[in-house]
Parts: C-alpha cells; sequence; structure tokens
C-alpha cells in the first residue's frame, strides 16, 4: 500500500516549513503527487489594519505567496506537485476543504495554536475535516518536531472501528516504520471488550501486511487515557502516534470523545488520526 495523493495546508505560522518538508518527504517516499492548499481569507499574522478591504487583499496576497513558494519548494525537491487556494469566509472555506479532502490518500494539517488569533477558525477546520472527510489526517504539533515522523510508531488501539481505520489507514507509514508498538490501556471497558483473541487476530492482519509490531498492555490506574497515551509516547521517544479520533457531528456543534480532544490540544509528536 501507499499514498498516491497527498494534501498538505499552507500558512504563515512558523511550523509551516516543518509541515511542508513532511509532506515532501512522504512524497517522496510514496511516489505521489502533492497538493498544497492555502486559505485566501486566512488573515496574516502581520495585518495590523482596522481595514476589512485591506485584510482582504493581504489575505489575497498571501495566500499566493505561500502557493507560490510551495510550488518552487516543490520543484527544487522534485516532487510532484499542484496547488490550490480556498476562497470563502470560515464556514464556506471549511465545507471546501471538506469536498477537496475526499480526493487525497491523507492531509497534513496544523495542530491550532491556541495564542495565536487564527486558532478559533483553525480548531474548527481541523475538527470538521475529520469528522467529515473520511480521510486519514496527520496533525502535526505547533510546537513544532525537529524530524520527520513515521521511524517509531505507536498505535493506541482498543478494538473499536475508529482505531482500527486509524491503523489501517496508516498501514503505508507502518511499513516503512523501523519500530511499531501496539499500545492498549487497560481499564474494566477494555479487559471485557478487547479478548486476546481479538488482539491477535489484529496483530496477525497488521503482520500480513509485512509489519512487526510489539504489544504492550498498560494500566490506566487513576489516571485519564489520555495522559497515560502521552506519558507512553513520552518514555518511547515515540516520533508518531496513530489513533482513532472520536466524535461526531451535529447540526449545532462537534461533539468529540475526551481523548480525542485532550490529544488535540495536548499533543507532543505529531498524530495521524481517522475517525
Amino acid at each position: 500500500m501507499t499514498y498516491q495523493d497527498i494534501l498538505v495546508f499552507l500558512d504563515d505560522g512558523s511550523t509551516n516549513d516543518t509541515r511542508v518538508q513532511t509532506g515532501f518527504h512522504f512524497a517522496k517516499l510514496h511516489d505521489a503527487k502533492l497538493t498544497g492548499v492555502s486559505l485566501a481569507t486566512m488573515k496574516p499574522r502581520s495585518v495590523r489594519s482596522d481595514s476589512s478591504k485591506v485584510r482582504r487583499r493581504m489575505s489575497q496576497e498571501m495566500a499566493e505567496q505561500l502557493t507560490r513558494e510551495f510550488i518552487e519548494k516543490a520543484e527544487r525537491q522534485n516532487v510532484k506537485a499542484k496547488s490550490i487556494i480556498i476562497a470563502g469566509d470560515s464556514d464556506e472555506s471549511t465545507t471546501k476543504m471538506v469536498h477537496y479532502a475526499h480526493n487525497y490518500d491523507l492531509l497534513i494539517l496544523r495542530q491550532p495554536n491556541p495564542d495565536q488569533e487564527n486558532y478559533s477558525r483553525l480548531t474548527s477546520m481541523s475538527e470538521t475535516v475529520l469528522l467529515k472527510s473520511g480521510r486519514p489526517i496527520l496533525f502535526m504539533p505547533y510546537i513544532g518536531t525537529d524530524k520527520c515522523p513515521g521511524r517509531r510508531v505507536m498505535i493506541t488501539w482498543d478494538g473499536t472501528a475508529s482505531s482500527c481505520r486509524a491503523a489501517h489507514n496508516a498501514i503505508p507509514v507502518l511499513q516503512q516504520a523501523d519500530e511499531v508498538v501496539l499500545v492498549i490501556v487497560e481499564n474494566e471497558k477494555t479487559r471485557s471488550t478487547i479478548p486476546v483473541s481479538v488482539m491477535d487476530g489484529f496483530v496477525e492482519h497488521l503482520n500480513n501486511h509485512g509489519i512487526d509490531l510489539t504489544v504492550r498492555r498498560v494500566i490506566q490506574g487513576s489516571y485519564d487515557t489520555a495522559t497515560v497515551v502521552l506519558n507512553e509516547v513520552a518514555e518511547t521517544a515515540t516520533d508518531l502516534l496513530v489513533m482513532g479520533g472520536y466524535g461526531r457531528p451535529s447540526l449545532q456543534q462537534k461533539i468529540f470523545g475526551g481523548v480525542t480532544k485532550s490529544i488535540l490540544s495536548s499533543m507532543i509528536v505529531p498524530v495521524l488520526m481517522s475517525h
């Protein structure tokens, strides 16, 4: 299995270059085509004007500059690439992003930074794309990362459809990894819903794809699941976390499970998530 079409989100944030380089890395690894997408109405961080006309003009100029620089970098890296500029306000551009996402094998988005002005818009877009696109998303942390993810991979698995889908969508990454660990956070629920035979069957499925992995059962104790998972990530030098994204879209709001919401806000390494 390989990723043939990859989409990476472009903005003027400090981690944009890392996100783009990660896109180049996976595009080269899978001989894939990489698409860079920017938003024509995303307010640049440097804008200080109160004029809506000035902000619109500068937002459009920033989107054009980001896509132009992306294509230039792709040409230097010998990566097949194209670019898209999405117009429209927050809701309209998010809807368009979901529609574009349907046509890609992997999306690379950023974790929104709560200290930046576009935090609410990027959070809404990320959550909506996760819940409605049906595609795996690689979220890159806003704290940055010093290497491309995928050498030491941790899968959090609880036997649910979302966790199984996330692992399956990550197979192209898992096949290239140096080490893969399947982590089961044990509590009363998992002990009763994940018999050994089910776990063994899932491990065998990944083995059949050429993936060697070890299984770690971690007692949850008094900590919440997200804290246990993040502690395991830190202690094992994991550079990529694979997990299911739990939640459901409604007419009024997007309702996320506690683990998903905590990981999305507190990630310390890139997270590949599928809903």
